[in-house]
């Protein structure tokens, strides 16, 4: 029985990757963060003029979703977990130039460094692909 199966998990196991081959990605790395994304994303300009937290990174994709990723010097935020979509947005207000409009927020700290990313997107797919992206993010 194993003679069988064997083969079929190989085949299979190349499909899977053949079809994971065929999604483009990249890496941008910028003030101690890694985030890889696919196709369709760009580093986005100077969105938020705060000092503190200051902007570290923001990506956009096309005009459906756009991350910005704040740092915090001080304070005590909690340990960083998988991002996941609450079940609704919230409604963001747009301070220090930040966008207005429907979002989500996550706080989180990743190696002794405090975060806010903020994920815009008008709709909740394009909200899960870029709280996917988010979710690659590696910070040194």
């Amino acid at each position: 029985m194993q003679r069988i199966w064997a083969p079929l998990l190989v085949a299979v196991g190349l499909v899977g990757t053949s079809a994971q081959a065929q999604v483009h990605t990249r890496t941008i790395s910028t003030h101690g963060l890694r985030i890889i994304v696919p196709d369709g994303w760009r580093r986005a300009g100077l969105v938020s003029d705060c000092s503190d937290p200051r902007q570290v990174l923001a990506l956009a994709r096309r005009n459906d979703a756009m991350i910005l990723i704040l740092e915090r010097r001080d304070g005590s935020f909690p340990a960083r977990s998988t991002f996941r979509l609450t079940p609704r947005p919230t409604r963001f207000e747009g301070c220090c130039g930040q966008p207005t409009g429907p979002g989500y927020r996550f706080v989180f700290r990743d190696r002794g460094r405090n975060f806010y990313a903020f994920v815009y997107a008008p709709d909740r797919a394009n909200a899960a692909r870029a709280a996917a992206v988010l979710n690659t993010l590696r910070v040194s």
